[in-house]
């Protein structure tokens, strides 16, 4: 049962933080909806790795030429444009903090809120319950490990369980 309940702790931790964080990617996308602009950019690299494909861009606001990458290329400005160094539309905002994608940030907001919740919802009472057996279970070990060891004396006995001595006068 321990171990059980050991999984499920780190399985529900695991989750909610998964889920918390894309609850405040959601969030910061959603900010960035409220303020977003673009521009057209180009795509000027490929990435193959652990995390799937990076396209990396460059694009230029008030003559300031800004190098990203993103996960997603959702906004080709001409056919196969984002495996062909093409161009592509950029969404950028400056609220909360310098950001720029390949996607609207309203679609990046909703499909992280979208699976925060979710995550949040399975892996948050999974943790509070684990947490909550944990708890029991070491109270149960305690209340065993604390109770009184059987009096193997026998209690038939005549011997007093005490010895007094007293001054001879």
């Amino acid at each position: 049962m321990d171990k059980i309940l050991a999984y499920l702790l780190v399985g529900g931790l695991f989750g909610t933080v998964y889920g918390g964080y894309n609850c405040i990617e959601g969030n910061t996308y959603s900010v960035a909806a409220q303020h977003e602009a673009t521009t057209v950019g180009r795509v000027i690299g490929i990435s193959h790795g652990k995390g799937g494909v990076a396209y990396n861009y460059v694009f230029s606001v008030n003559g300031v030429k800004v190098n990203d990458y993103s996960n997603i290329c959702a906004t080709p400005l001409a056919p196969d444009a984002c495996n062909h160094k093409g161009p592509v539309l950029v969404y950028y905002s400056y609220q909360p903090f310098s950001n720029s994608r390949l996607e609207d940030f309203a679609v990046s907001s909703a499909k992280d809120y979208r699976s925060g919740k979710l995550a949040l919802a399975i892996a948050l009472p999974i943790f509070l319950l684990s947490c909550a057996g944990m708890v029991v279970l070491a109270r149960k070990d305690k209340e065993t490990d604390d109770a009184d060891p059987i009096d193997e004396r026998n209690l038939d006995s005549d011997v007093p369980d005490a010895i007094h001595i007293a001054p001879r006068d």
